[in-house]
């Protein structure tokens, strides 16, 4: 009986002391830590040195000069070429004025040759002056033939035009007849009075501007 009474006292001190433990525990997590404020430490202020970058001049340098070869171009002397001259034809007709240059050959007929005053039908005495002419031709097969007609000033510009045209192609009728169409390339032209060779001032002046022109263009 004394030995469950002593066990029943252990266990109830027991108790007591643990919860006297308890209760210090909790009393010493109750207790708020201090409030420990942390030092405020201004961080010092470092200046960063000022360096000047050093100045360096750059050299000047001159470049050289150089001088260009003077080159003198040879002189080339072109050499001088003459055109062949085309020698005037000789045609034994009175009154008839022959000229050539380098290109072609002028025949120049007074009106009086081949036709009447006023007229533009041909002389028979004409036929056997522009028969001599016709064998000019052939020694220019293929040549280019202009036959230009001219008068003086007196009358009316447009009839004196006219009739310049009509005795051009007269010339140009005849010598195609009779000295072979297909050799020949024949042009005609009118100038009336617009072309004197000489001023109208007197009838002698008149009488060399009343003319059939022949211009023979040789084939080159």
């Amino acid at each position: 009986m004394l030995k469950q009474k002593n066990v029943g006292f252990l266990l109830l001190f027991s108790c007591f002391l643990l919860s006297a433990c308890g209760e210090k525990e909790k009393q010493a997590t109750e207790i708020n830590a201090p409030q420990i404020e942390a030092p405020q430490i201004e961080a010092p202020q470092i200046e960063a040195p000022q360096i000047e970058a050093p100045q360096i001049e750059a050299p000047q340098i001159e470049a050289p000069q150089i001088e260009a070869p003077q080159i003198e171009a040879p002189q080339i002397e072109a050499p001088q070429i003459e055109a062949p001259r085309i020698e005037a034809p000789r045609i034994d007709v009175p009154d008839l004025s022959i000229t050539s240059d380098n290109k072609q050959i002028t025949i120049q007929i007074p009106d009086t040759v081949l036709f009447d005053f006023d007229k533009s039908e041909l002389k028979p005495s004409a036929q056997e002056v522009l028969d001599k002419i016709g064998e000019v031709f052939k020694k220019y097969e293929g040549a280019k033939v202009q036959i230009n007609g001219h008068t003086d000033n007196v009358g009316e510009e447009k009839y004196n035009t006219a009739l310049s045209e009509r005795r051009a192609n007269e010339v140009k009728r005849y010598l195609e007849k009779n000295n072979g169409k297909g050799s020949l390339h024949i042009s005609t032209k009118g100038y009336g009075e617009s072309q004197p060779i000489t001023p109208n001032n007197t009838e002698e002046d008149r009488k060399k501007n009343r003319r059939v022109e022949i211009v023979i263009e040789p084939k080159m």
